[in-house]
């Protein structure tokens, strides 16, 4: 947790920050200010797997499956359309039950380095930005849902937390993000 923590601070370089943690081994969240124009702050809640449980261990690999972290960038500026890239099999139930307004996206399959993810858009220019930062990941399964969503103004992204891949993860998070801010 210190790893990540340090590299959120080294890649995002913000202007405050805060921590809460969610228990000893659980994992925490975080608030970092940005300070830029349009990107306002970047939201962190990592959690990993009760390794330290043997009881409760093998409950958790069926029920979280993997140690998760989840980036929030929000903006100041408003966002008019919507683009999702989502892994299959990552929401158990589908993504009807998970993206509004799906109904009124086009959405299409599309493969990146063996992996399947669907691609619910309504601005091909925008799923477009997303795919190419997923392509850009030397890993880009540990990516498991990219969202920009204007209901709230956001750049969504649940990842696998990964040690190898995390700080490219961060770093290339961030560069789409600014691209917005």
């Amino acid at each position: 947790m210190n790893y990540t923590a340090s590299k959120f601070e080294e890649i995002l370089k913000p202007k405050d920050k805060i921590y809460q943690w969610l228990g000893l081994y659980v994992g925490y969240k975080a608030v970092f200010k940005i300070g830029n124009k349009t990107l306002d702050r970047v939201e962190v809640t990592l959690t990993l797997i009760p390794r330290q449980s043997l009881l409760y261990y093998p409950i958790a690999l069926l029920t979280s499956r993997f140690d998760r972290v989840y980036l929030v960038y929000c903006f100041k500026r408003k966002f008019y359309r919507e683009a999702h890239l989502v892994r299959k099999g990552y929401y158990r139930l589908g993504i009807r039950r998970v993206i509004t307004n799906i109904d009124i996206m086009k959405v299409s399959e599309i493969k990146v380095n063996g992996t399947t993810y669907y691609m619910v858009f309504n601005d091909a220019s925008l799923a477009k930005k997303l795919l190419d930062t997923v392509r850009s990941i030397t890993k880009p399964k540990v990516i498991n849902h990219i969202a920009i969503v204007p209901a709230n103004n956001t750049i969504y992204v649940a990842a696998k937390l990964d040690v190898k891949y995390f700080e490219e993860l961060v770093d290339k998070t961030y560069r789409l993000a600014m691209e917005f801010a």
